[in-house]
This record gives C-alpha cells, structure tokens and sequence, in this order.
C-alpha cells in the first residue's frame, strides 16, 4: 500500500528501514533520510511514525527478524560493508 503519494512510498519500504532489532528511525524524517527522499507535503508523518512502531514492535516481539525486509536502509549498512573494497590504510612503522 502506497503511505507517501509524493514520494511513492509503501508500508513495506517503510517498515524495511527498521533493523531487525528494532533500532531504526523514529519519526517519518529519518524514515524518508533512510529511504534518500524528503518528506514534501507531510500528510503521511502520522502513519508513518505508526508504521514504524508497529515495526519496531513486531521486530521486538516476534523472532528478531524482519523477513520482509526487502531493502537496505542507508542508515543500517554495516561499517564493514561501506568499507568493502577500500584499501586499509598502511602503519608505516611496520611496514619495514
């Protein structure tokens, strides 16, 4: 279902920036940070924070993991995966 018309936004990408531990965003700004939108004409907020709490809660509540999950939220991805492929720096101390 469709919450956000301006930024064609459904309940299931929203629910999808909650981690499985139920760690996320709480207010429908950091849902739209999360998802690279911005919020435009704002009539969505409230069902979004309810979307988001309900999330939260199933994520709490239930095994701990969100099977519906279906995209990655910009705000979750693991230190290690952002720093896949860049090279560690060298301690040039050690390196003779």
């Amino acid at each position: 279902m469709i919450v956000c018309a301006c930024n064609v936004l459904s309940c299931r990408q929203i629910k999808g920036t909650v981690a499985s531990d139920g760690s996320g965003p709480r207010t429908a700004g950091e849902a739209y940070d999360c998802l690279g939108c911005s919020p435009d004409c704002g009539r969505c907020a409230r069902e979004v924070r309810a979307i988001l709490a309900e999330a939260r809660a199933a994520c709490a509540t239930q095994c701990g993991s969100c099977a519906s999950r279906e995209i990655e939220c910009a705000v979750h991805v693991s230190v290690g995966r952002m720093l896949d492929g860049i090279a560690t720096p060298v301690d040039v101390s050690q390196a003779a």
